[in-house]
């Protein structure tokens, strides 16, 4: 088996396996039981955290773009057909999310079979052991299909390894992932160790697969999906706690610290593995100046901007992701570093960038400015929140604000995932908080929304969120103080500023029917979009498959 050397790879599913290691031969003791259990996690990160998946869940809402940079982004027009919802079923990013949870779910598939036919032991394990990795395997595969069912509705169920079907309904799917959850959380551990699935975990996620069911499967589940998040909130599964600092969960992993906050989170580690897509995709390549380490950054992704040329304010109710956090919000601070001890503070890189300041160990030097490299090299670059060629005077204003018009230092720089000072030893040490008791706070809050409960969703909303203003502030923004404020697109507008960046948006917006709404450089879809085509590669490798109807 090689460790799933011979799984399929993370980009190609008909990869050759080379060195293969029989299974026979390559379970031996404990640690190569622990090796196979744990291998599929790692590209569960790689699915849900690193590339496609995430793509095709922000990049097609409209909290995200990957704006066309002048000589830089253009990518086939990649970015442009996700952003006005014009893909298709050739697209390589709809393709990778069919095939990224299909490769873990294949894993998965051949771990269980050997597991299963293993005697533990013999191998200093007992057969309770066998159970919880087994079952810990079975969420995991779950939450894999929590993609496919999310993303293109009918698919195959398959549970076996090398195992070709034809699709099932999405009924059938969803029923096949709650038996499978139900069956495995009650042979899990409560608050296992980071990275790994148990109780709560495996809860959580049949909180997700409820409040989602009414457009996955036509039948609502928020009755159920407000159950299980209220078991989770009162301890049920295990013991959490909402994090008092509002960057905790996003910190979790770097100093050993771990938030109480995060049910399921990815564990990183600098040379071990590391969050680089995200940095990568979202960085410009000067970056590495003013945060303080060796990478280069595509200078890519950016919030979609939430001002026009002129510095006026967008109509659409939505998008503008940062201008929707209140300027008493803590979070919507410049990110800055206050000490070298990995203290930090804000979610964003906006305005003129300088250098980190290595004397101090921390923090800017405003005596040096960081410049940019293409349309404004040897200049100061300073990051707003628009999109448009305003290097090119009048020339570039008469283009107007569109993905395809932006330039070096269009929009505003997410990072709410940490990237910390590499002389510091802290770089790339960050958990992916996968899921956040927060979620639950905010799916139990909608359960009572759409209930006519409003004061109890005001309540559970403001739990959460009274960590992220000042106190003598926090009275004006709350909604149990302010409950008429607490409208529909209100409730949309929150989950929003919560969620960012986590891979929740396009799932929310298709939940509250406003995914084929209007919003920067993307007019109302005339046809539903929110079903992504069965990929046409898929069908012609498998000839059991059969187009879903949103081609």
């Amino acid at each position: 088996m090689a460790l799933l050397v011979a799984a399929p790879a993370c980009t190609d599913l008909e990869e050759e396996p080379f060195d293969v290691l029989l299974s026979q031969n390559y379970y031996q003791d404990k640690n190569s039981i622990i090796a196979a259990v744990t291998r599929p996690y790692e590209h569960g990160h790689w699915n849900g955290w690193d590339g496609d998946r995430w793509l095709i869940s922000e990049l097609t809402a409209d909290q995200f773009v990957w704006p066309q940079k002048g000589r830089h982004g253009q990518d086939g027009g990649d970015w442009v057909r996700l952003h006005r919802h014009e893909w298709n079923n050739l697209d390589s990013h709809i393709n990778g999310g069919w095939e990224g949870p299909y490769q873990g779910i294949g894993q998965c598939n051949l771990i269980i079979n050997d597991l299963t036919n293993l005697n533990y032991a013999t191998m200093g394990l007992t057969e309770a052991d066998k159970a919880q990795h087994i079952g810990e395997l079975r969420v995991l595969r779950a939450w894999f299909y929590t993609f496919l069912i999310d993303y293109f509705r009918s698919v195959p169920i398959v549970t076996q390894p090398n195992e070709r079907k034809g699709q099932s309904t999405p009924q059938e799917v969803f029923a096949f992932m709650e038996q499978e959850l139900k069956e495995a959380l009650p042979g899990l551990p409560k608050n296992g160790r980071p990275g790994r699935w148990d109780q709560g975990g495996a809860a959580a996620v049949l909180v997700r697969i409820y409040l989602n069911a009414e457009k996955w499967i036509g039948t609502p589940k928020y009755t159920e999906a407000g159950q299980y998040a209220q078991d989770i909130i009162d301890g049920k599964y295990g013991t959490y706690s909402i994090d008092t600092d509002y960057r905790g969960p996003f910190r979790s992993g770097i100093k050993n610290y771990h938030s109480p906050e995060n049910i399921f989170e990815f564990p990183h580690a600098k040379n071990i593995y590391e969050f680089g897509w995200m940095y990568n995709a979202m960085m410009h390549y000067q970056a590495r100046y003013s945060l303080d380490n060796d990478w280069g950054g595509w200078n890519g992704i950016t919030l979609t901007p939430s001002r026009d040329m002129e510095g006026n304010i967008y109509p659409y109710k939505l998008g503008k992701p940062f201008e929707k956090y209140s300027k008493d919000d803590k979070r919507k601070q410049p990110f800055r570093t206050t000490s070298s001890n990995g203290d930090y503070e804000g979610f964003f890189l906006i305005g003129q960038q300088y250098e980190f300041n290595k004397t101090r160990g921390y923090g800017f030097d405003s005596t040096k400015v960081v410049n940019g490299t293409e349309e404004y090299n040897g200049k100061p670059l300073r990051y707003v929140d628009q999109v448009g060629r305003f290097s090119e005077g009048a020339a570039g204003l008469a283009k107007g604000s569109h993905v395809e018009t932006g330039e070096e230092n269009s929009g505003v720089r997410l990072l709410k995932f940490p990237w910390l000072p590499m002389s510091q030893n802290l770089f790339q040490f960050n958990s992916a908080p996968e899921i956040r008791l927060a979620e639950m706070y905010y799916a139990l809050a909608e359960v009572k929304f759409r209930a006519g409960d409003k004061a109890s969703a005001a309540r559970l909303l403001d739990a959460v969120r009274k960590r992220n203003f000042p106190e003598d502030k926090w009275e004006e923004h709350s909604y149990q103080s302010n409950l008429s404020r607490l409208t529909e697109d209100e409730f949309v507008d929150e989950l929003g500023r919560e969620f960012l960046g986590e891979r929740h948006r396009r799932t929310d917006l298709v939940r509250w029917d406003k995914f084929d709404d209007a919003w920067w450089d993307k007019a109302v879809d005339t046809e539903d979009r929110s079903v992504f085509p069965i990929p046409l590669r898929q069908i012609n490798t498998n000839p059991l498959l059969k187009p879903n109807g949103f081609e």
